[in-house]
């Protein structure tokens, strides 16, 4: 039976012109990634993923929960045996959040000035006569006051937010542990008056077995936002000292991170054709899939510059086979996982399976069509030079 064999391709003259393709690849992966959508834990909202084998038309059902619960834009999204929607959060309870951290603040500040207060008069009991004592105390006091006036007045705007879900609360404006307990419960309530509503609507549009509900506010969004940019510059910067200090040569370097940022780009292309937000999920597969691409593009680098055996074109063509191996092996690996989420209805799986396994089958030109060309070319100028 005859086995088969993949050509040297590297044997062939103008390998400078291979690198149209990863290029077409990039040029294509950008204008995709200009539509792509970023999930509620990095944009805030709510998401509601809904198990239903129902087919849905997306734009109808986005056009009837915009109506039903007065949001705008809501987005729809349709996936094997799932239907993910996302809306903004309620301003309301967005608003009243805002009140209730301002009223923690000055319930922070009310907790230290009480001490304070609570030192500084027992040290004025035992020294009535000092005036600096008497002046500290009074600020103390004042501080105690202001600080008092700030829990009352955010919790009063926190509730008159919060009415159209809890209706009319009272408190004791002379207690902050009672308003403490009230601000708390009020916020908690109402997200959850506002989660039954929600559910109930999606419920009488979408026929659905099970659902999952997630719920991101503003402030925690921008943090999660904040620390993905963080982890991939970091990741890039770390992988860009490391290559350089073993190749002590910035093309060789250039040749790796354009490999691997490469093969992210034409990622987050396949993300928007298969609906993939991005999301902590998908940024798992994305780290996974830098992995993969450096994983491979070494491999080639160090055959090409650092082994002495054969020619160049002979030790790219020997990477080509190992790196090849190596990559089918996980592809097929992550097509299996792809299935199964497909079949199992897992979104987490679908969103991981999906970017690995399109970021591998683009890791296979860039690097074998981009990546190694490059650096097979900087190996030839280098030896005649």
């Amino acid at each position: 039976m005859p086995v088969l064999t993949i050509p040297n391709i590297f044997l062939r003259k103008n390998l400078r012109y291979y690198i149209a393709l990863p290029l077409a690849l990039m040029v294509i992966g950008l204008i995709l990634s200009t539509h792509l959508t970023l999930d509620t834990s990095l944009s805030g909202g709510i998401s509601v993923i809904m198990q239903t084998s129902s087919q849905v038309n997306t734009a109808t059902l986005a056009s009837q929960i915009s109506s039903a619960l007065k949001v705008t834009s809501p987005a729809v999204f349709q996936s094997p045996g799932t239907v993910q929607v996302t809306i903004s959060n309620n301003q309301s309870i967005v608003n009243a959040q805002s009140y209730l951290l301002n009223f923690y603040a000055f319930r922070s500040n009310y907790t230290s000035s009480n001490f304070n207060a609570t030192t500084l008069q027992n040290s004025y009991t035992q020294n009535p006569s000092n005036a600096s004592l008497q002046a500290s105390l009074s600020a103390a006091n004042r501080r105690v006051n202001a600080s008092l006036v700030g829990m009352n007045n955010q919790l009063k705007l926190e509730l008159a937010s919060l009415s159209p879900f809890i209706g009319t609360m009272s408190y004791n404006p002379a207690d902050q542990n009672n308003m403490s307990v009230v601000a708390q419960n009020a916020y908690t309530n109402s997200t959850f008056v506002y989660k039954q509503k929600v559910i109930s609507t999606l419920h009488s549009l979408v026929p659905f077995s099970s659902f999952t509900y997630q719920e991101i506010t503003p402030t925690l969004s921008r943090f999660f936002l904040s620390q993905v940019q963080g982890i991939l510059i970091a990741a890039f910067v770390l992988i860009s000292i490391a290559v350089l200090v073993i190749f002590r040569s910035w093309v060789p370097s250039l040749a790796i991170i354009f490999g691997a940022g490469n093969d992210i780009i034409i990622a987050l292309g396949a993300m928007v054709l298969l609906n993939i937000p991005l999301g902590l999920a998908s940024l798992g597969g994305l780290l996974m899939l830098i992995g993969y691409a450096i994983d491979t593009e070494m491999i080639t680098a160090v055959r090409i510059l650092k082994r002495r055996e054969g020619t160049p074109e002979e030790r790219a063509y020997s990477a080509m086979k190992t790196g090849l191996t190596m990559t089918v092996a996980a592809i097929a690996s992550f097509a299996v996982l792809f299935v199964v989420s497909l079949v199992a209805y897992v979104p987490t799986y679908y969103q991981i399976s999906g970017v690995v396994l399109f970021g591998l089958i683009g890791d296979i030109i860039t690097t074998w069509f981009g990546n190694a060309p490059l650096i097979l070319w900087y190996k030839k100028k280098h030896d005649r030079g």
